[in-house]
């Protein structure tokens, strides 16, 4: 009976690792060896004792037992294939109201627009559009498997950047060296280390003012390790340095989101937020998880009713001899 129990633990032990593949795909450890060693040291258990228990040796509730020990392995098996063969989790980074073509799913990935106030809720979505099947729209929180992927939204810094002239005058904002050239919405597609963290970097221009201006973004938690905890009021910021269209210097200063500053002669207003990057990431297939829990529980509940009673035995007074 210890055996039996044993070999129940690991079983669900062996769903639980495949299953999160599905319910946590932002983890990298499941293309990792250590991941793989685990589930086929399970999956060894799960076989030896379903190969026992068939040949009778832990009676005739193991040999039911044995067809859930058969559904943990294919679920095994398939969690194994994908962590094994499955391509590493790939984020599409798209500026907002573009469309970027997803060949390994058949499909295009339609990034929406998105206004200050949306950027700063983080509330923006994507929708992927395939031929021969119905639009997906993925938003906050959504996760949707297409065969053997699972597509799901991961939230990047953003800033919607506003600047104005010395009259008031609305500057164009340009990304020069981004496939968003004429996109307001730094995606920060770079990161710079400084000391012992790193920041994503992103830069911007204003042609009409001949202005090339970088930007850095900090969370709160990492501006507060740097003493501007009272200048930004809790709030993420950039650090922003400008320079001429020669590249000589024109000043650096630090734009708290919301607040407007001045900056070689232009005034910056910096929404800070997140906007969604689409994330592919390998998942066991649909199928092989359905049929390999359901043949778990079957197995389980038939094992759980217990050994067939024999036939009962009527008791009565005994015949008199004649």
């Amino acid at each position: 009976m210890s055996g039996r129990i044993a070999a129940l633990a690991i079983a669900l032990a062996t769903i639980a690792l495949v299953l999160a593949q599905d319910l946590l795909p932002r983890t990298a450890l499941y293309h990792t060896w250590q991941y793989a060693l685990a589930l086929a040291i399970a999956l060894a258990v799960v076989l030896v004792y379903a190969n026992a228990a068939r040949r009778g040796e832990d009676g005739p509730g193991g040999k039911r037992l044995a067809i859930a020990m058969l559904g943990a392995a294919v679920v095994g098996i398939a969690g194994l294939a994908s962590g094994l063969l499955g391509p590493d989790t790939a984020e599409i980074v798209g500026a907002p109201g573009t469309v970027t073509p997803v060949p390994a799913l058949g499909a295009a990935a339609f990034f929406g627009s998105v206004e200050a106030d949306t950027l700063a809720a983080g509330s923006g979505g994507i929708a992927l559009r395939r031929r021969n099947g119905p639009e997906i729209a993925l938003g906050t929180g959504s996760r949707t498997v297409l065969g053997e992927s699972l597509v799901y939204l991961e939230q990047r810094p953003a800033a919607y950047i506003d600047a104005y002239d010395a009259h008031g005058a609305h500057l164009t904002i340009t990304q020069p060296t981004n496939p968003s050239f004429l996109s307001p919405v730094l995606l920060f597609r770079d990161t710079q280390r400084i000391g012992a963290i790193s920041v994503p970097l992103d830069t911007f221009a204003t042609p009409a003012q001949h202005r090339m201006l970088r930007a850095l973004y900090f969370t709160p938690q990492q501006l507060a390790q740097f003493s501007h905890g009272a200048v930004t009021d809790g709030r993420a910021g950039l650090v922003i340095t400008a320079d001429d269209d020669a590249g000589h210097p024109l000043g650096i200063t630090l734009a708290p989101s919301g607040r407007d500053v001045t900056i070689g002669g232009i005034r910056v207003h910096a929404t800070l937020g997140t906007y969604p990057a689409l994330a592919i990431a390998a998942a066991p297939p649909t199928w092989a998880l359905v049929l390999g829990i359901a043949l778990f529980l079957f197995g389980v509940v038939w094992s759980s009713i217990g050994k067939p009673g024999a036939a009962p035995v009527v008791s009565g007074p005994a015949p008199s001899a004649s």
